[in-house]
């Protein structure tokens, strides 16, 4: 069974006052999204833009 294709994602996102990227490793925009959202709760998503495709990555 074939592996799903993962990418990596740059994510723009607002916290505190204070615009910041973080790199999310993601089959697609929205798995992206929905990680940094995980991980800052508050936080306020401008922007997701591919960066790479990582076909060997082994996560």
């Amino acid at each position: 069974m074939d592996q799903p294709k993962t990418r990596t994602y740059s994510v723009e996102y607002e916290l505190g006052g204070g615009v910041y990227f973080k790199n999310m490793n993601a089959e697609s925009v929205e798995e992206a999204k929905h990680q940094l959202q995980a991980q800052q709760t508050n936080a306020s998503i401008h922007a997701v833009s591919l960066i790479e495709e990582n076909e060997n990555y082994a996560g």
